[in-house]
């Protein structure tokens, strides 16, 4: 960030005026207009570098002296931009900046007209096509303000692929005449109302490459969407995040959450995040605000979309923040650039304020906990557990002396507790799209005597969930029978279950639809789902090869393939003891349906075409005891009786199964390269 002048703590939250300066014009006079001083926001031309605050009591503020305090204000912007490279950010207080990679050139920072060379730089950037973007706005009840955001939208000077308007929970159709009157703008109706639930439903009318967003208060720099297009310079880059200023700080609210709560800014110096970043030092609101982001729709088919249990109309906030952390924990990157500017409304009243501090530490101490029982990353459990509680006490101890005068203590500290008693509720519930809970799924053992004989279909369910993706909302189901695992798995899917003959149809309470046809012709478009499943399925298929290359085609670039099958461990019987009660191997073949035993790791690469991201074994050398006696030749009798004898020990090497110990089947997942 760039200096700052303290403000008059006569009036600190007092109205203030706001200038923004464009160095590349004569500089002008900064007059004493209002109590609360100025904020002077330099640029050059379309590209914001720094920023200074100004008491009142300096103003007035001469042509002169305000160019003095430009050079000091944008040198950082200045000198990274130059130099190609980013700082990333640090704490408050450190003692050694991290130093910019790679180094600056002197004779880049010395050189001639500095910025005109910075604007030649940023406009050769080049990212993805914005005309390959999608827009969502989410609003409810905000016709007047929806109004002014999209006819910002509308005059930027790159036209998106589609802009989209979610209205969310309407109570009148005053949303839809304002889109009505603006044909170049889509419109739907999300009845559920919160802005996660929005916002997923603006993922899912989309077809972007990537999904932009911002808000209904906000109005966008004419080249907002370019320079956030400009951000996806690398395949690696997940989610890209602007620079958001206030619209004007006429009313004390507005100040006080600037100056007070902290805005929305996050500087003027381009900055990238990574995993390391993530688990250094974790402030994930750093990168910026929802009010001005982008995110690669792959990135959604990896981690998933919006938890529907944060954000407004919700737990209160940092569903955007908690969405990122997941981009960066799974490999890719963020990147901030403060080229791609919106100017955002902020509330008017100190009420409305303290209202929306209450809401923010509530949402943001709900999306740590959801972080922590996700990830237990040291930087979010030390927020949690010690820096939180430490920040209040050390806030009403100078509240006390009276160093503090933010009104939003209070409602801050009640919004904090609120979060901690709405953390249990959240560990227990799931994400909207994702997978069903482990225990709930489990339990739903569609195979018959699930405590015994049944007990490999669990290990097997098991084996799966570990390795399931954590969204998905189209997907495909080769070959799984009347079992319906997918949808097991998938609750919240559109699941369409294939199979070559209609009477292997599924239960059609679970699945939501059938199709008969082949695993190695299938009637569907390219990249058509987000998962595709073929559940001990591929060994039955002659034309394994055939079937793997179609399950790659009808998956989207992000999406995920499961699969599971037996291994190079397998054989029937396991154990020798077993064998004069067990039919022949040949013969389970050919019960079965098998054309092929096993399969291992590098044989389904090769198929596949690409490395197996995750996988876990089940069915392992003692759980296999019971396995054996299920589908020995004994009565049913005898084997029900067997199966209880050993249930102790077969449970016990459940309990104590790993993901990636030796097994007899595995379930591997692969992810789609975006």
């Amino acid at each position: 960030m760039s200096p700052r002048r303290t403000a008059n703590r006569a009036e600190p939250w007092a109205p203030t005026a706001l200038h923004h300066c464009d160095l590349d014009q004569p500089m002008a006079d900064v007059p004493a207009s209002r109590p609360g001083g100025a904020v002077i926001v330099f640029w050059s031309g379309p590209v914001p570098l720094g920023q200074v605050e100004l008491p009142a009591s300096e103003l007035p503020c001469d042509g002169h002296r305000l160019r003095a305090l430009a050079i000091s204000a944008i040198a950082p912007a200045v000198a990274a931009h130059l130099s190609g490279s980013t700082f990333r950010p640090q704490a408050p207080g450190a003692p050694d900046p991290r130093a910019p990679e790679p180094p600056a050139e002197l004779d880049d920072l010395l050189g001639p007209d500095p910025l005109r060379r910075l604007r030649a730089h940023l406009d050769a950037r080049v990212g993805v096509d914005p005309g390959a973007v999608s827009v969502v706005v989410c609003t409810r009840d905000r016709p007047d303000r929806l109004a002014r955001c999209l006819d910002a939208l509308l005059a930027s000077h790159h036209r998106p692929l589609e802009l989209l308007v979610v209205d969310n929970a309407p109570t009148s159709d005053a949303t839809a005449r304002v889109v009505a009157d603006r044909p170049e703008v889509r419109y739907v109706v999300e009845l559920r109302p919160g802005l996660s639930i929005a916002r997923n439903r603006g993922i899912a009318e989309t077809s972007g490459t990537v999904v932009a967003f911002t808000d209904d208060d906000a109005e966008v720099h004419p080249d907002w969407l370019w320079r956030l297009a400009q951000g996806f310079d690398r395949p690696d880059v997940g989610v890209v995040t602007g620079l958001v200023l206030p619209a004007e700080l006429d009313e004390e609210g507005q100040v006080l959450f600037e100056r007070g709560v902290g805005g929305f800014g996050q500087g003027f110096q381009s900055t990238r995040f990574d995993r390391d970043w993530l688990y250094d030092e974790g402030k994930v609101w750093r990168m910026g605000a929802g009010a001005s982001m982008a995110i690669r729709r792959s990135a959604f088919a990896q981690v998933g979309a919006f938890d529907e249990r944060l954000g407004a109309g919700a737990a209160g906030c940092s569903e955007d923040s908690e969405l990122w952390s997941r981009v960066l924990e799974h490999g890719s990157t963020g990147h901030y650039l403060p080229e791609a500017v919106v100017f955002h409304h902020h509330r008017s009243t100190v009420d409305d304020v303290r209202r929306l501090s209450r809401d923010y530490l509530r949402g943001h101490v709900a999306a740590l906990a959801v972080q922590v029982r996700d990830y237990r990353r040291p930087p979010d459990v030390r927020r949690l557990a010690i820096g939180l509680p430490q920040h209040y006490a050390g806030r009403a101890l100078r509240t006390a002396r009276g160093a503090d005068r933010k009104p939003t203590l209070a409602p801050e500290v009640a919004g904090w507790l609120a979060g901690l008693r709405l953390a249990p509720t959240l560990l227990r519930s799931r994400r909207g799209w994702g997978p069903a809970p482990s225990q709930p799924f489990l339990s739903d053992n569609p195979y018959g005597q699930p405590w015994t004989e049944g007990l490999f279909y669990r290990e097997k369910m098991r084996a799966i969930h570990r390795v399931a993706p954590p969204t998905a909302t189209q997907v495909l189901e080769i070959g799984g029978g009347r079992s319906n695992l997918t949808s097991r798995l998938f609750p919240d899917a559109h699941v369409v279950n294939l199979e070559l003959e209609q009477d292997h149809a599924g239960d059609a309470g679970l699945a939501t639809s059938f199709v008969a046809g082949d695993a190695t012709r299938l009637p569907f478009a390219d990249e058509a789902f987000d998962v595709v499943t073929l559940f001990d399925v591929l060994e039955h298929i002659p034309d394994d090869a055939g079937a793997a290359s179609e399950a790659v085609r009808v998956l989207r670039p992000g999406g995920s393939l499961l699969l599971s099958s037996p291994n190079e461990q397998w054989r029937f019987p396991y154990h020798r003891a077993y064998r004069s009660a067990c039919p022949r191997d040949v013969d389970v073949m050919a019960e079965w349906g098998h054309v092929r035993r096993n399969y291992d790791t590098q044989t389904l690469e090769a198929l596949v075409g690409w490395p197996v991201s995750s996988w876990a074994t089940f069915i392992s050398p003692i759980t296999v005891v019971a396995h054996d006696i299920g589908f020995s030749n004994l009565s049913k009798r005898t084997r029900r009786v067997l199966g209880a004898a050993v249930a102790p020990i077969t449970w016990t090497g459940y309990a104590l199964h790993r993901r990636h110990a030796t097994g007899t089947e595995t379930a591997w997942a692969w992810r789609k390269a975006g």
